[in-house]
């Protein structure tokens, strides 16, 4: 069982899962504007969120399936 929870607080847990996703928002975002140049900011944030939904799901599958 574990005690991440009594550990870290919601606001620490959220500050950690924000700078892990971080690199799949910038990599999405530079991706989408390269990709769509003539809309490039609001193929930026498409695909920034994107990129940082997969970066999430990512993670969520390494640490609670694969490890």
């Amino acid at each position: 069982m574990s005690d991440i929870g009594s550990i870290f607080s919601t606001w620490d847990l959220i500050l950690m899962a924000l700078v892990a996703c971080a690199p799949g928002f910038v990599i999405g975002a530079a991706f989408g504007a390269w990709k769509n140049p003539g809309h490039r900011l609001s193929s930026a944030t498409v695909f920034g969120l994107t990129g940082f939904a997969l970066a999430f799901a990512g993670w969520w599958i390494y640490l609670t399936v694969i490890k």
